[in-house]
């Protein structure tokens, strides 16, 4: 593993091979921003509100618009169907884990020449945000030859939450029980994490199996029996499992609260007989989270879940120690610092300059792509996509006021001009811009010049929201995205809310 002689040093003794692998995960590019995360501390966060969770936002009379956009880009070039469709799980749970309803999905697609992609991404996506019947309310869809094997698949999901009620992944505290919630733990999705950190070429099985399967129709029973739940204060801190499933979000909360873990391999629920120990820990089966709860709570959840037909397992305990444990028959596989398993090595970044030409990107405006989406599903939506795909307007009643919502893409040269833009159209239609999220899609950062486009655009982008005066609220960083034969055009994606009182 690149990092051994870092990770042993740190724990003053030899990690194990269960701990490589998990290592391996946490100090993936995926999981562990090594070469953006500095960078990214520049960008202004002023009036946005939970920046570090799941999803950020704005915070609107007594209630909170929640919003966060990510990529599945490598995922969609192997798998485009289920990769799309998991994007938009994903995605989902990130807002649906701070107890926010999801009110509404945006979405910036690039293609090349392989029909194949592009039409297993559009069903992946319209299959299954229909079917959990989350509207699609802002398309753009961009073409140029480099995104033939290499297609960008941004996805952003806005939701909406009581702000009182809004729950957060720090909470936890010693003696607070873990609890897994939703589908049984499967072999699919396997090194997702490490997947999304590599140069996509001659794919093998392996490959095919770090992509997730979709479960739209569990998804919308897991997304109605955790909100009942939240909303009767049942959990105290809650974790979608994402990337590198139960490691990730059982190592995130423990991080961000002060805490550790103690976790029981023969208590989890799993589909599987032939999984391995490390892969019960990195699956990234979908349809599952994370409840950190009370001990006197689990009767109600238990009864809640039962209605919902939603399986679920005690896994451990949080603890004092800030240690991250793993036990199977009483064997401890795992014990490691959780400062340690989360906080890869800092490294040097090449901003070594080399001129970079952008190709021509055309605007496909094809009318039967976002048609497939239902826009109406949940009575929000006020406009039909054909009057401007990109561009659209949702009700919040609860505040008594609309919601702008605009997606659009950049190259890294025009980013500060496309998002002065985006700011001028959304003014133009009578609102007042309050935040952004994006997607900054790249190719390989340890090669000139991506971390110098990378920083420039980390420039523009802070130029260009202290001129609008609007925060970034969330994010995501996608790198590698190359394969053997070609790079993509580097190329920040954003949705950008406005609001309007009525």
């Amino acid at each position: 593993m690149k990092y051994k002689k870092y990770i042993t040093e740190k724990l003053n003794r030899e990690p194990n091979e269960f701990e490589l692998k998990l290592f391996s995960a946490t100090y993936s590019e995926h999981c562990g921003y090594l070469h953006s995360k500095e960078l990214l501390k520049q960008l202004p966060r002023k009036n946005a509100v939970f920046y570090n969770e799941n999803a950020g936002g704005v915070k609107i009379g007594n209630h909170a618009i929640l919003f966060k956009m990510e990529s599945h880009n490598h995922p969609c070039a192997v798998e485009p169907f289920n990769g799309a469709a998991t994007g938009i799980g994903g995605i989902v749970r990130d807002v649906l884990a701070m107890n926010a309803r999801p009110i509404a999905l945006c979405n910036s697609l690039k293609f090349g020449d392989d029909k194949r992609i592009m039409e297993g991404v559009i069903e992946g996506i319209s299959n299954y945000g229909n079917s959990i019947g989350v509207p699609t309310v802002s398309t753009e869809v961009l073409y140029n030859k480099c995104f033939t094997q290499n297609p960008l698949v941004n996805v952003t999901c806005i939701g909406i939450a009581n702000y009182d009620k809004i729950i957060t992944s720090d909470k936890a505290q010693a003696g607070h029980k873990l609890m897994l919630v939703g589908s049984p733990t499967m072999k699919d999705g396997m090194g997702g994490a490490s997947f999304a950190s590599k140069k996509l070429g001659n794919e093998k099985k392996e490959d095919k199996l770090s992509i997730q399967i979709a479960n739209p129709f569990m998804k919308k029973k897991l997304i109605e029996a955790c909100l009942e739940i939240f909303n009767k204060n049942l959990v105290i801190s809650c974790q979608d499992c994402g990337a590198a499933g139960i490691l990730s979000s059982t190592s995130e909360v423990a991080f961000k609260s002060n805490t550790g873990v103690n976790i029981d391999l023969d208590k989890i629920h799993i589909g599987d007989n032939s999984i391995q120990d490390y892969e019960i820990m990195l699956s990234e089966t979908q349809e599952r989270m994370l409840f950190i709860i009370e001990e006197h709570s689990i009767n109600q959840i238990k009864s809640i879940l039962k209605k919902y037909e939603l399986d679920y397992s005690l896994i451990g305990d949080v603890i004092k120690d800030k240690k991250y444990i793993i036990r199977k028959n009483q064997k401890i596989l795992a014990d490691i610092p959780t400062d340690i398993l989360v906080t890869p090595p800092k490294i040097m970044p090449d901003f070594s300059f080399k001129e970079n030409l952008t190709d021509k990107i055309i605007s496909i405006n094809n009318k039967n792509i976002y048609e497939r989406y239902d826009h109406t599903v949940g009575t929000r939506t006020k406009l039909d996509p054909i009057q401007n795909p990109q561009f659209n307007i949702l009700k919040i009643w609860e505040e008594n006021c609309d919601l702008a919502v605009y997606t659009f893409s950049s190259t890294v040269k025009d980013t500060y001009k496309e998002l002065i833009s985006a700011s001028n159209l959304i003014k133009s239609k009578g609102f007042t811009p309050v935040g952004i999220t994006n997607c900054l899609n790249f190719t390989n950062p340890e090669i000139s010049p991506t971390m110098y486009e990378f920083q420039k655009t980390i420039q523009e982008i802070k130029k260009a929201c202290n001129e609008i005066s609007i925060p970034v609220c969330s994010g995501n960083v996608s790198f590698y995205n190359e394969s053997s034969n070609t790079k993509i055009i580097n190329m920040p994606t954003f949705t950008m809310l406005g609001l309007n009182s009525l």
